[in-house]
């Protein structure tokens, strides 16, 4: 009985000192700096973080923030980090974002709002001037809305990834003329139209495994991939023959399709674009060499000609005292004697 009693003092004892602070609580995990590629990265990952912080580095460029308890990304949220080339949101509670969270992102290159509860797509994504990589798979975008989509998007998107995320069809973002990979596996795609890859005229790989995609689609999708030369890997094997009656070959629909020349006329732009600038930044660096070569050789020689200048303005003048001029006289200078007056 003494040691029931001893033991409920020591219990009561130390719950009395913590809550008096006396005891050292467990260290605090905190988020971690680094660098990768030469970019300031910060991890908060599983920190169990219900907002984005906002005493973080201003200049940080990789953020990650993955496996927190974020419902809502507000329009402050990143308001300070205009600098995020890498952005990861995967595996949070996300359910909502307020428009205008992610304008200040404007040199964003990849984000990572997988495992979430989205249930559509922050349109302001789209308009991003540098977002190359956008996974957003694994949420329920069952409402998406994209009529107020402002097309064509901004954003050279070059990966998109919506598997898992309950859709009947695929997106219609517009024309996007360097998508090169869509991963939309995991969806039910029941209203799959071949219609909806003429956007892609740059694609070259399309998951569309463990779809409900239909016998029809799967061999419009593999053919249409086959003329464009890309590889049906990821495509639903098609276990029955090609029926042209009821299902009509693509190319009408796809190749020949306005909507698909027009996405070839804007990529071969944007190619002959980013060639002409490449070409100008080369010529303007051959010119700025040559400008500082000029400039180094004209900037050596003035210092050279002001080095003589100056050993000139030192050197004494030379002086001929008439005395050393008599003695120093030479024979051949004394004068001619004229013997005349002797005869």
């Amino acid at each position: 009985m003494e040691l029931h009693w001893q033991l409920l003092t020591f219990i009561v004892g130390l719950q009395l000192l913590h809550s008096a602070g006396f005891i050292i609580q467990s260290e605090v995990r905190k988020c971690t700096y680094g660098h990768i590629d030469k970019l300031l990265r910060i991890r908060c990952y599983d920190l169990d973080l219900k907002e984005v912080p906002q005493n973080l580095k201003s200049s940080v460029e990789v953020l990650d923030l993955s496996h927190n308890r974020i419902r809502k990304l507000k329009t402050s949220s990143f308001q300070r980090y205009t600098d995020i080339k890498f952005l990861m949101l995967y595996d949070n509670m996300i359910l909502s974002v307020e428009v205008g969270t992610f304008e200040p992102l404007t040199s964003l290159q990849e984000i990572d709002l997988s495992n979430n509860g989205l249930t559509t797509i922050p349109l302001e994504l789209f308009q991003l001037p540098r977002l190359r990589n956008l996974y957003i798979d694994s949420n329920e975008l069952t409402s998406l809305n994209l009529q107020a989509l402002e097309k064509p998007i901004r954003a050279p998107l070059e990966y998109l990834n919506v598997a898992g995320c309950e859709l009947q069809e695929l997106p219609d973002l517009g024309i996007l003329p360097k998508l090169w990979q869509l991963n939309a596996s995991m969806n039910p795609l029941q209203n799959f139209r071949i219609d909806s890859l003429a956007n892609m005229c740059h694609l070259q790989v399309i998951d569309l495994t463990k779809s409900q995609l239909s016998q029809c689609g799967c061999q419009q999708v593999t053919n249409h991939l086959m003329m464009l030369g890309a590889s049906p890997k990821f495509v639903p094997v098609c276990l029955e023959a090609l029926d042209i009656r009821e299902c009509p070959l693509p190319y009408n629909r796809t190749i020949h399709s306005p909507t698909f020349a027009s996405c070839q006329t804007t990529l071969q732009f944007a190619e002959t674009r980013s060639f002409w600038l490449f070409g100008a930044g080369c010529f303007g660096g051959v010119c700025f060499v040559l400008l500082l070569v000029i400039f180094c050789v004209i900037h050596c020689r003035r210092k050279r000609a002001q080095r003589r200048k100056r050993n000139a303005q030192k050197r004494k003048p030379f002086v001929i005292s008439p005395r050393n001029a008599i003695n120093n006289r030479q024979p051949e200078d004394e004068p001619l004697h004229c013997d005349t007056a002797r005869k």
